[in-house]
């Protein structure tokens, strides 16, 4: 019997966000990454927000993604 899905959110602070080639890449990576249901990009308060399935990704996971995709 497959897992049901958990829905969790978790937003993270970044800089340069307002950079169009940086949040394009970032957004890429996040929507291609398994488990992640949406990615909002608030280019004001330089932050991603992020809607995944907890029980297929971990916090730790999703910090590592978006720390490599945001420091290219």
């Amino acid at each position: 019997m497959p897992k049901s899905r958990q829905e969790a959110a978790a937003t993270f602070k970044l800089h340069r966000m307002n950079d169009p080639g940086r949040s394009k890449r970032l957004r890429r990576a996040m929507s291609n990454l398994e488990g992640i249901s949406k990615v909002d990009i608030n280019y004001i308060l330089d932050t991603v927000s992020i809607k995944y399935d907890a029980n297929s990704l971990t916090l730790d996971q999703i910090k590592k993604k978006v720390d490599r995709s945001a420091d290219r």
